[in-house]
């Protein structure tokens, strides 16, 4: 079931986004596809998780989002965890291998739920969720954050354009 959200204009979310990092708080973000389980919704999303306001916010497009999130990402994020196109990373645990050459053949869409995010089924670890279109949802759940296999999601949601 999805969290309780807040519906806001793209620049609204924009400006609670660079209010948290200003601010140095803690929030995260996740971009959603038509028919996601993180929204519910027929349209595509960005949703922001304000950590520390215990609210969360969601703008919705008909459009692709992902180049409006990326930089979203990077401020919330770090730089480390969204690779540059060009740039070698290093490998991932087998699960997520299995899920990216899903996603590469236009299967399904990834999330990485930290520790603390509402849509998390695995609280207090670090879950990556794979939504697969006609497999269903895989997962991979480990105690530390795994930034090898965060390093290749982030590129291959980012890398969507439709």
């Amino acid at each position: 079931m999805p969290p309780p959200m807040i519906e806001v204009s793209c620049a609204d979310l924009v400006a609670r986004v660079h209010l948290v990092v200003e601010r140095r708080g803690r929030g995260h973000i996740h971009t959603t596809v038509p028919g996601c389980r993180i929204t519910g919704s027929p349209r595509r999303a960005i949703v922001f998780e304000s950590t520390d306001e215990g609210k969360t916010f969601a703008f919705f497009s008909d459009e692709p989002i992902e180049a409006l999130a990326k930089p979203l990402a990077i401020a919330l994020h770090g730089a480390e965890s969204v690779p540059s196109d060009g740039e070698t990373l290093d490998p991932v645990c087998e699960a997520v291998q299995k899920m990216a050459a899903r996603m590469q053949a236009g299967k399904g869409h990834f999330h990485i739920l930290n520790p603390v995010c509402q849509a998390n089924p695995h609280p207090g670890r670090w879950t990556i969720l794979f939504e697969d279109d006609e497999l269903g949802p895989f997962e991979s759940v480990t105690d530390d954050r795994p930034l090898a296999d965060i390093r290749l999601v982030e590129r291959l949601i980012y890398a969507q354009r439709g």
